[in-house]
């Protein structure tokens, strides 16, 4: 067992008594002989400055001891290299040409430079226990970094003690302090929803959740997102948006749904032109053009010391059953205009229940082609994912056609298969049929089988309605008097589903 309590301690003056390590593992520069070339190494290749700009700026902090080995009569840095670069830098900024005059600006923040230039340091007693100790700290796991949501809850708890955004950004001046406090009143902002469904709410207590957060901050830290929401952060420390709750509340309910039903995650959401990011910024969208005139906007986020389950605070999404009061010189069903009394002995006539919306977009949300895919096919799904299928159900159908027909090839090209080579084709050419045809031979022989009859319905039309078959692809790019509706276009969809999900996966 390594014991370190022995090891001698000695305070070494950074420029003459102690040097960097050749042999650091952190080098880039592997057979660097000259000081000179290890310190612009950790300059370049390790942030060394950024350290200078933490030690300048909070401290140098002591609570982890540098170790040195002596060699040939010489200490040796060898854990401890980056912070040893740093000082040295500060003592003597021309040791870094390239980045003299930052460290000369930062050092001068230093009320006293000099009382930097000696560093406290352990002695080790040989290379075995160095390496020891070595491997212990930087393989071992022994610390554990903090997740996302614990960092916010960091700086929020700050907040909550009663601290100004001001105090901590004075506090902490290295650390983006504006994120992690905007990020903090964000998740206490979806925490105070009062969701309808029971299962959304308990969601929120749940490590998986947490695990999520990463996902959440892809959306809102987004400039879309931003703008439709008017989401930003005061110079004090509050947020405020220019929604209204009720369509906060339905915008966090659609990003939760997602989020609970993992169809909105990291992967999905890998760039702000990924077809899941796309369809959902459009849902957005609609979901507050739809919430606009709903009720009027409450700006402010939840004040500090709001805890994570919302309890004794108000939630954002309002209370449940609140109906919005009709502007004035307006009616609303059931009553007369604003100023007109009810007549005695009458009732309002019932609100008739609002019809269900059709869906407008194709759900491509658990489909992801890879990046090695050629860009004809993630352009195309990209495409797919934006059409308005109620308004273009033909121009939808024709898209389906050709997305299912590009991706089989895409699939057997990255697993290095010719279609055509498999017999698979008319007079030299490959068209749907053919690689259905080749994608149920593939999948007899490979697996899953339950693909077996989906492929077999979509080619021959047998097992389904003859708008789900591989026919009436066909007849929707060829026949003239072939038509579909939105109905017939999503049922394709749903029909080849499966599909395009195996096809994404080579």
């Amino acid at each position: 067992m390594l014991d370190t309590s022995n090891w001698p301690e000695v305070e070494l003056d950074v420029l003459k008594d102690v040097q960097l390590d050749a042999k650091n593992v952190r080098l880039e520069v592997t057979d660097a002989k000259v000081e000179a070339d290890i310190i612009e190494d950790l300059f370049v290749n390790e942030d060394a400055l950024g350290l200078v700009e933490g030690i300048c700026k909070v401290g140098y902090l002591t609570h982890e001891t540098p170790v040195v080995l002596k060699r040939r009569g010489k200490y040796v840095m060898v854990e401890g290299n980056r912070r040893l670069a740093a000082l040295k830098a500060i003592q003597n900024p021309m040791l870094v040409p390239d980045y003299r005059a930052r460290v000369a600006s930062l050092a001068a923040l230093l009320p006293d430079r000099a009382a930097l230039a000696k560093v406290r340091v352990m002695i080790a007693p040989n290379q075995t226990e160095a390496d020891q100790l070595i491997a212990a700290i930087h393989t071992g796991n022994l610390r554990r970094a903090w997740s996302p949501s614990r960092q916010a809850a960091f700086f929020q708890a700050q907040i909550d003690a009663g601290r100004k955004l001001g105090e901590l950004l004075t506090r902490y001046p290295t650390i983006d302090v504006r994120k992690f406090v905007f990020r903090a009143h964000i998740i206490n902002l979806f925490k105070s929803v009062k969701y309808d469904d029971a299962e959304l709410q308990d969601f929120l207590a749940t490590k998986k959740w947490a695990r999520g957060l990463s996902t959440l901050a892809r959306i809102y830290e987004s400039k879309e997102f931003l703008d439709l929401t008017g989401l930003s952060m005061a110079s004090d420390g509050n947020v405020s948006k220019t929604i209204s709750d009720v369509a906060f509340k339905h915008v966090a309910t659609a990003i939760v749904r997602g989020m609970y039903e993992e169809n909105i995650n990291t992967r999905s959401l890998n760039s702000v032109s990924s077809p899941r990011y796309t369809q959902l910024m459009r849902e957005l969208r609609q979901i507050v053009a739809e919430a606009g005139d709903a009720s009027s906007p409450a700006p402010t986020s939840p004040p500090a010391g709001t805890n994570s389950g919302g309890s004794g605070n108000t939630p954002v999404g309002g209370s449940a059953g609140t109906t919005p009061a009709s502007p004035t010189g307006t009616s609303s069903p059931g009553k007369p205009p604003t100023g007109e009394p009810i007549p005695t002995g009458s009732k309002p006539s019932p609100k008739p229940p609002a019809k269900k919306k059709k869906p407008r977009n194709l759900d491509l949300g658990q489909i992801k082609p890879p990046t090695s895919y050629p860009e004809a096919v993630i352009l195309l799904l990209g495409e797919l994912s934006e059409v308005d299928v109620q308004k273009f159900p033909n121009a939808t159908f024709l898209m389906v056609r050709a997305v299912l027909e590009k991706s089989i090839k895409a699939f057997a090209e990255a697993k290095s298969i010719d279609i055509k080579g498999s017999g698979n084709n008319q007079n030299g050419r490959v068209q749907l049929s053919h690689v259905l045809n080749w994608l149920l031979d593939y999948v007899k022989s490979n697996g899953p089988k339950y693909l077996i009859q989906v492929i077999e319905g979509v080619r021959s039309g047998k097992l389904v309605t003859y708008t789900n078959s591989g026919d009436s692809l066909n007849a929707i790019n060829h026949n003239h008097h072939f038509l579909v509706d939105a109905d017939q276009a999503f049922s394709m969809w749903s029909s080849i589903d499966s599909i395009m999900r195996y096809v994404m996966k080579p």
